[in-house]
C-alpha cells in the first residue's frame, strides 16, 4: 500500500485490456531471493501473510493454496522507494496512517476491477469476491466448497447432450510440462472464458475450468506453475461433480439418459426406439421455448430421428415392426429431403410395403399437397388403383373382424376420393358417386343375393334408366325399377336463374363471379334431357364415368359398415358425424383433408374486431358462444336438439350453402330415415330439419316416432325441441308417453327420468325436478303415477332411497364393465346430490342447488372411470359434458365463484383437450381486459401442445383472437394453426387467412404472400386459387392472374368458363358500352 507522502505519484495499475507480452527479464532461481532482511521485518511480513492466507490452508512446506504463499524472503525496499514499473508489486512497510483513521483503504487508490454479479470480479478466480457492507467494500475470498468456479458452466448445448448421456463422474486430464511451458510463453492475451471444446470420443476428454495455468498476470502477479496446486484440482473435481448432480436433476436431461440406455441395452425394442425419437420434440420445444421452432430447427432435429430411427431399423428383422419405423423414417425424412430423393423413397416404401395402408397415406398426402408433383389425372387413378387392391384383398381375408377392418379402410379412400374430386371442381361427379354408393349398399332389392365385391349389371340399367335417383323428389330406388322397369323418367328440369351481370370493370373480377355462380349450380349432376346439360358435357355423369369408383360391399358386410358409411356421407355434406364407431373411423373424422364447415370461411369475423372495449367488459352478462363452425362434442339429444340456452352440434347449413345443395341433403336424409328406416339417423335428421325449417318438428317427429317407437333419444331430442318453444306441457306429454312403453330398459327409464328432472329444473322448480328423480327408484312406478297434485317435494326416505338405486346401478354396471350405463346412473346421482344436499360451502340461491356436492360427486365418479383405464372413453366424455351443463346452469342463475369453474373446466380439459364445450365455458368468465389472459395460457400450455392439438383446438384459438385481441395475435393464431401438420393442408383455414389479410388494413401486403402459400400447400383446392381473382383482383397485376388460371389449367382443375375468351369479350363490351355513353347527348 502506497504511503500518504508518496501522494504525487500515482501507481499505475495493470489494465486488463492491456496485456502485452514483455521482453524476458534475467530472474532469480523461483523461490529464492539474494536479499537479505532483519528479524523484526521478518517477523512483520510473517504477520501480514497470516491475514492473506486462507484460514483452511495449512501452513507447512506441502500446503498449497491459490493465494501465493510469502514463505521466502523478500528484498527489502524502503518506503520512499518508486516503483519501476518492472515488478508486478514493492512493499510499502510503513503505510498509510489515514487507513488507521478512516477505518479503510483509500478508494481513489484501489483499482476499479470490472465486476460481473453479485461482487464477482471478472477475469479472476471465483473465489475473489467483493461485497459492500454500507459505505465499504470488504475483499472476501472463499473456501472450494463456497461456490464453485465462475469459469465453468454446466451450459452443454441440448441436442448433442439430448440423446448422449454424461458420464457418473468427469475425468480431469492434467497439463503436461511442457504444454505448461509453451503456453506461458506464447500466450499474451486474457481469455474471457476458458476454452472447454468436447471432443466427440467422449466427455472424458473434457478439462475444467481451473486445470489450465492462467495465461494473464493476476493481482498476485506473474503466474507460476507451484501456484496451481492440488487444492485447485479438488475444487474441479467438486465443480464438476456439483455440474452433474444439476443436470442429472433436469428432468428432461433424465429422461434422455434413461431412454438411451433403453435403447442400448434392448435393441430390438421398438417402443423405447418410439419414446426417444417422441423425445427429440420435448427438446425442440424446450430448445424454442415460447416461440415458434424455426425451419432450421425442425430440420436438425428431423435428422436426428432419422439417424435414430435408422439405427432402429439396423437392430431388428421382424417386417412389421419394420413397416412401423419405415413408415416414421419417411414422416421424418419428407421434412429434410428435396422433392426427387422423397418421391424416391416414398416409392421404394410403397414396392416394399405393398400392403401397408398408412405409407399408402403418406404417399397419396405427399403427392396431393405438393404443388410440383400434382396432377389431378394422377391422383385420381392412385385413388382407383387403391378401391380396387382393397376391394379384391376384401374377398380373401376370413375373419370378421379383418374385413370390417378392410371395409373401413375401403370408406376412408372413398370418402378421400370424393372429397378431392369435389375440390378440384368435379362436385357432380362426386355427389352422384355418393348417390349410387347409398343406394347400392342400403337400398338394394331384397332378392338381391350379392356375396362378392362388384356392380351387380342391373344397376347400370337403373341408372341409365335417369329414373329419379337418391336425393331427388319422387324417388322410388333400385329395388322399384328392379320389379317395375316400365317406370317412366321424370320431366326435365330446368337450369336455374341466371347470374345477375357483374357491375365491376375488371374483367377477371367478372369472370371470377360467372365462374362460382356456375360452379355451385353444378353440384348435382343433371339428366340429358336438362336445359343447359347440353352446353357442358360434365354436367350429365353416365355410369361408365364412376363404376371404377363406388362402392358395393357383400351383403354380409353391410350391417356391420352401415354406420360408418353413413357418418362418411355426413362428413363429405361438410356436416359433422353422429354415429361413431371405431376408433379408426374417429381419426378419420378429423383429418385435415375431409373435415369442412358448411361454408368456406370456418369463422364470423374477418374484416374487424367482432368486440369493443365495453363489449369486453359487459361480457359477463352475455353467455358463452354455442357455435362453432369446426367443432368437437359428443352427439348427445341436447346438443342435437336447437336450443338457444346450450351448444350446437352443427351450425344451420341452410343460408350458407347452394339452394341446390341443401336440398339435396336434406331430402337425402328424409328417405335414409322415412323411406329406408335407418332409426339410428333419426334424431340427427329431427335436428337437421327442425333447424332449418321450423315449424314442422311435430310433424315430423310423430312420422319418426310412427317407425322408430322403441328410440328414447327420439323421444328426448323432441321434448328438447317442444320445450325450447315453450311447450312444457307438451315436453311433459312426450316423456310420459316413452316412459310408458314396456320395451324401454331400465338404463334408458333412467336417461328419461334425468330429461325430465332437467324440464323441471329449466323451469327453476327444484323440489319437483328431485322428485322425478327419486320416483325413478320407486318399484314399478309409472310416469302417469308420479303427477299426484298434494306430491310437491321427496322425502328424506325417496331421497336415501333413490341414492342407494343409483350408486348401486352405477357401481354394478361398472363392475360387469358396461361404462355407457354406468354413466347414465352417474348423472343421475350428480344430479340427484345437486338438488337435495345443503353443504353450504359455495353461494347458492333459490334457483340454484348445492354445486360444492354436485363437484365432489363429480369428481368421485370421474376418478373411478380414471382407475378403470376409461379416462379417454366417450362413456367419459359424456358425462363430463353434462357435468359441464349443470356447472353453466348453476353459473348463469345466480351467483357463483368463478374459480370453481376454472377449476372443472381445467380437468375436463385435462382428460379431453379438444371438446370445444369445455373450451367455450372455460373463455366465458375470464377477464378479458387482465394481464394475466388464463384462456391464451391454457391454449398453448395444454391445448394446443404437440401432443393435444387438433382442428377444433385450433379453430377455437383463431375464432378467440379475432373476438378479443387485435390483427397481429389473430395472425399468430393463424400462423400457429397453419405450421402445425394436423392443420397445415386445410383448404378452409386458407382461405380464412387470406380473406384476413386483406381485410385488415395493416396485414394487407402480406395477402399476396399468404395466396402463394395457399396454392403450395393446398394444390389441389380449386377455391384457392379462386382467391386470386375475388379477394386479390385488386393486389394482383394480369400476367400473375393469367399465370394463376394456366396453372389451374395445367393441374386439371374443372373450369367452367374459359377465362381469357370472357376477358376479352368483356373488355370489348365494355369499351362499346362506354363509347355509347361518350356519344350519348348530355341532358342540361
Amino acid at each position: 500500500m502506497a504511503s500518504s507522502h508518496e501522494k504525487g505519484r500515482r501507481s499505475a495499475v495493470p489494465k486488463f485490456g492491456s496485456f502485452q507480452a514483455r521482453a524476458p527479464e534475467a530472474q532469480p532461481p523461483h523461490g529464492r531471493v539474494s536479499v537479505t532482511e532483519t528479524a523484526a521485518e521478518k517477523a512483520q511480513r510473517n504477520t501480514a501473510e497470516h491475514h492473506i492466507t486462507r484460514p483452511d490452508q495449512a501452513s507447512t512446506p506441502t500446503s498449497h493454496s491459490p493465494v501465493r504463499s510469502f514463505r521466502n524472503p523478500l528484498p527489502y525496499q524502503p518506503a520512499d522507494r518508486k516503483w519501476d514499473g518492472h515488478t508486478p508489486y514493492y512493499l510499502d512497510k510503513k503505510g498509510d496512517a489515514l487507513i488507521l483513521r478512516y477505518g479503510t483503504n483509500d478508494r481513489s487508490r484501489v483499482p476499479g476491477y470490472r465486476r460481473i454479479g453479485a461482487g464477482r470480479i471478472l477475469g479472476v478466480d471465483g473465489f475473489m469476491k467483493v461485497e459492500k457492507l454500507g459505505s465499504r467494500e470488504e475483499f472476501l475470498i472463499r473456501s472450494p466448497h463456497e461456490s464453485r468456479s465462475l469459469l465453468s458452466s454446466d451450459k452443454k448445448n441440448l441436442l448433442a447432450r439430448g440423446f448422449r448421456p454424461q458420464p457418473a463422474r468427469a475425468v480431469r486430464i492434467r497439463q503436461r510440462k511442457s504444454e505448461a511451458g509453451a503456453s506461458a510463453t506464447v500466450e499474451d492475451f486474457l481469455p474471457l472464458k476458458t476454452s472447454r471444446k468436447r471432443k466427440r470420443d467422449g466427455p472424458a476428454s473434457e478439462e475444467s475450468s481451473a486445470d489450465e495455468a492462467p495465461s494473464y498476470r493476476s493481482i498476485h502477479g506473474k503466474s507460476r506453475r507451484h501456484e496451481h496446486s492440488s487444492s485447485d484440482e479438488s475444487h474441479d473435481s467438486d465443480a464438476s461433480e456439483s455440474m452433474l448432480d444439476k443436470s442429472v436433476s433436469d428432468p428432461i436431461t433424465t429422461r434422455s439418459i434413461e431412454l438411451s440406455k433403453k435403447t442400448r441395452e434392448h435393441p430390438d425394442d421398438i417402443g423405447n426406439w418410439f419414446e426417444l425419437v417422441d423425445h427429440q420434440n420435448t427438446l425442440l420445444d424446450f430448445q424454442s421455448g415460447a416461440r415458434a421452432p424455426t425451419t432450421a430447427e425442425i430440420k436438425s432435429f428431423a435428422d436426428v430421428k432419422l439417424s435414430l430411427l435408422e439405427q432402429a431399423l439396423s437392430h431388428n428383422s421382424d417386417d412389421r415392426q419394420r413397416e412401423r419405423l419405415d413408415l416414421r423414417r419417411m414422416e421424418e425424412g419428407l421434412k429434410v429431403w428435396e422433392l426427387k430423393v422423397a418421391l424416391k423413397k416414398l416409392a421404394e416404401a410403397m414396392q416394399k410395403y405393398p400392403n401397408s395402408f398408412e405409407i399408402w397415406k403418406l404417399y397419396i398426402s405427399f403427392l396431393q399437397t405438393t404443388l410440383s408433383a400434382f396432377q389431378y389425372d394422377k391422383i385420381k387413378q392412385l385413388y382407383v388403383d387403391k378401391l380396387h387392391s382393397l376391394g379384391n384383398k376384401l374377398g380373401d381375408l376370413s375373419t370378421l373382424e379383418e374385413k370390417i377392418e378392410c371395409s373401413e379402410q375401403i370408406i376412408y379412400v372413398f370418402l378421400r376420393l370424393t372429397r378431392f374430386l369435389a375440390d378440384a371442381g368435379f362436385a357432380e361427379l362426386a355427389s352422384a358417386a355418393w348417390q349410387a354408393t347409398l343406394e347400392l349398399n342400403l337400398a338394394r332389392p331384397s332378392s338381391l343375393s350379392h356375396t362378392e365385391w362388384g356392380i351387380p349389371p342391373s344397376f347400370q340399367d337403373y341408372w341409365e334408366s335417369e329414373r329419379p335417383r337418391l336425393g331427388e323428389s319422387d324417388w322410388r330406388g333400385w329395388a322399384s325399377f328392379v320389379t317395375d322397369a316400365d317406370q317412366e323418367p321424370p320431366d326435365p328440369r330446368t337450369s336455374a336463374d341466371a347470374p345477375v351481370p357483374p357491375t365491376t370493370r375488371d374483367g377477371y373480377r367478372a369472370w371470377h363471379i360467372v365462374e362460382q355462380h356456375r360452379a355451385q349450380n353444378a353440384m348435382i349432376p343433371a339428366r340429358t334431357l336438362d336445359q343447359g346439360a347440353e352446353d357442358d358435357p360434365f354436367r350429365v355423369v353416365m355410369f361408365t364415368d364412376f363404376q371404377d369408383i363406388v362402392l358395393c360391399f357383400p351383403t354380409e358386410m353391410v350391417s356391420h359398415i352401415r354406420l360408418q358409411l353413413l357418418d362418411a356421407f355426413l362428413v363429405f355434406c361438410h356436416l359433422p358425424p353422429c354415429l361413431q364407431r371405431g376408433n379408426f373411423f374417429q381419426e378419420a373424422t378429423r383429418d385435415q383433408f375431409l373435415v369442412r364447415s358448411t361454408q368456406d370461411v370456418p369463422f364470423m369475423y374477418l374484416s374487424s374486431r367482432a368486440s369493443t372495449l365495453k363489449e369486453l367488459e359487459d361480457q359477463q352478462n352475455k353467455p358463452p358462444q354455442f357455435s362453432y363452425a369446426i367443432q368437437q362434442m359428443c352427439p348427445v339429444p341436447e346438443t342435437l336438439s336447437h336450443s338457444n340456452h346450450w351448444f350446437k352440434y352443427f351450425d344451420q347449413p341452410r343460408d350458407k350453402t347452394p339452394p341446390d345443395s341443401y336440398q339435396w341433403v336434406s331430402t337425402i336424409l328424409k328417405q335414409l330415415t322415412r323411406v329406408i328406416g335407418i332409426g339410428e339417423l333419426g334424431p340427427y335428421a329431427l335436428a337437421f330439419e327442425s333447424m332449418n325449417e321450423p315449424g314442422h318438428e311435430k310433424k315430423s317427429a310423430k312420422t319418426l316416432l310412427k317407425k322408430h317407437s322403441s328410440n328414447v333419444d327420439l323421444y328426448l331430442g323432441y321434448s328438447i325441441l317442444e320445450s325450447e318453444q315453450q311447450n312444457k306441457a307438451v315436453a311433459r306429454n312426450v316423456l310420459s308417453a316413452a316412459l310408458g312403453l314396456s320395451s324401454i330398459s331400465p338404463h334408458d327409464r333412467v336417461r328419461l327420468g334425468i330429461g325430465a328432472a332437467w324440464l323441471e329444473l329449466d323451469s327453476g322448480d327444484l323440489a319437483q325436478a328431485a322428485l322425478q328423480l327419486c320416483l325413478l327408484a320407486e318399484d314399478g312406478a309409472k310416469f302417469d303415477d308420479r303427477k299426484v297434485p298434494e306430491v310437491t317435494h321427496a322425502t328424506p326416505s325417496q331421497i336415501l332411497k333413490a341414492q342407494q338405486f343409483f350408486v348401486t346401478n352405477r357401481d354394478y354396471k361398472a363392475s360387469s364393465g358396461d361404462i355407457a350405463q354406468a354413466v347414465i346412473y352417474g348423472e343421475g346421482l350428480v344430479l340427484l346430490d345437486y338438488l337435495t344436499q345443503h353443504s353450504k360451502r359455495e353461494p347458492s340461491s333459490q334457483k340454484q342447488g348445492d354445486i360444492w356436492s354436485a363437484i365432489a360427486r363429480i369428481t368421485q365418479c370421474s376418478q373411478d372411470l380414471v382407475l378403470r383405464s376409461q379416462q379417454h372413453s366417450l362413456a367419459h366424455e359424456v358425462f363430463l359434458q353434462s357435468s359441464a351443463r349443470l356447472l353453466y346452469y348453476h353459473a348463469s342463475h345466480g351467483s357463483f365463484r368463478p374459480g370453481l369453474l376454472r377449476e372443472q373446466l381445467t380437468q375436463y380439459l385435462s382428460y379431453f383437450p379438444s371438446n370445444t364445450i369445455f373450451h367455450s365455458l372455460f373463455a366465458w368468465r375470464e377477464e378479458r381486459l387482465s394481464i394475466n389472459d388464463r384462456v391464451r395460457s391454457l391454449l398453448q400450455d395444454h391445448v394446443l401442445t404437440r401432443a393435444n392439438a387438433s382442428l377444433s383446438s385450433h379453430i377455437f384459438a383463431i375464432s378467440y383472437e379475432l373476438r378479443t385481441g387485435n390483427a397481429h395475435s389473430a395472425r399468430a393464431a393463424f400462423e400457429r394453426a397453419l405450421a402445425s401438420d394436423i392443420c397445415a393442408h386445410h383448404v378452409g383455414l386458407w382461405i380464412a387467412y387470406i380473406r384476413f389479410c386483406h381485410a385488415r388494413k395493416e396485414l394487407r401486403t402480406k395477402a399476396k404472400t399468404v395466396f402463394y402459400r395457399g396454392i403450395q400447400a393446398c394444390p389441389w383446392a380449386k377455391a384457392v386459387f379462386m382467391e386470386a381473382f375475388g379477394t386479390l383482383a385488386r393486389e394482383m397485376d394480369s400476367a400473375e392472374l393469367k399465370s394463376v388460371y394456366s396453372t389451374m389449367c395445367e393441374k386439371g382443375f374443372r373450369i367452367h368458363v374459359d377465362m381469357d375468351e370472357f376477358v376479352e369479350n368483356w373488355r370489348g363490351e365494355q369499351k362499346r358500352a362506354g363509347k355509347g355513353r361518350s356519344t350519348k347527348p348530355r341532358v342540361r
